[in-house]
């Protein structure tokens, strides 16, 4: 243990690309006597060797990072040593990349929009062995795990825009989604924005996994091959 450290503190290792981050998350957290900030990475595979050596009880873990993953480096990590909690500390709030993370040993998920006061109880609870989830995100993991509509974003699509997703999630282009309709290509892209907006989707792709997930539409083609999502021209 660092010879400057207290007994019962925490003892946290940070893992952020940007090294502006990272002064601030350790000027932020060390305001705290409970925590201390132990070490630095702003590589994932730096962020491996680091737990590995100096055995944190906490790595505040960002997704993006510029070699492997916060979500690889997470796995790794847990692999070696299930003793080390990992919290996740990341600008995404959509569901895919939240249940990735936990799916992937994280202990829990904060956004770097909370406040520093939930920042720093959030590792003390994730160090007391609590599953920590910011309010932003809650909603949507309950109601994925319940695998129920998420009745805060979404809302029925009409049935118009089920036929248009349907095509989509079969492999039709705008063009050729206007033609099997009826529609102008920009009244299919306008139908495509609204699918978006009420499955709380950020792109087709999402959305089609969502649509097909909730029985909203089916996906044809060949086995395996999965839907073909796209709008181009």
């Amino acid at each position: 243990m660092n010879a400057h450290s207290r007994q019962g503190q925490v003892r946290v290792l940070l893992v952020d690309d940007h090294a502006v981050v990272r002064t601030g998350l350790r000027f932020v957290l060390e305001q705290d006597g409970r925590i201390l900030v132990i070490g630095e990475a702003g590589r994932g595979r730096h962020a491996v060797e680091l737990a590995a050596q100096m055995r944190p009880d906490i790595v505040l873990m960002d997704i993006n990072l510029p070699d492997i993953s916060g979500l690889e480096a997470t796995k790794l990590i847990k692999s070696s040593d299930p003793g080390i909690r990992v919290l996740v500390l990341s600008l995404h709030k959509d569901v895919e990349y939240v249940i990735g993370m936990l799916e992937a040993g994280a202990d829990g998920y904060l956004v770097k929009q909370c406040e520093p006061a939930e920042l720093r109880d959030g590792i003390v609870s994730a160090h007391a062995g609590e599953r920590v989830l910011h309010q932003s995100v809650l909603h949507s993991v309950i109601s994925r795990v319940l695998q129920v509509p998420d009745a805060m974003t979404e809302e029925a699509l009409s049935q118009r825009e089920c036929e248009v997703l349907q095509l989509l999630a079969d492999g039709a282009t705008s063009k050729e989604i206007a033609r099997a309709l009826g529609l102008r290509p920009k009244t299919v892209e306008n139908h495509r924005s609204r699918i978006l907006d009420k499955l709380g989707a950020n792109n087709s792709a999402s959305a089609v996994r969502k649509a097909v997930a909730r029985g909203l539409i089916t996906v044809t083609g060949s086995p395996g091959s999965g839907p073909a999502v796209g709008f181009g021209t």
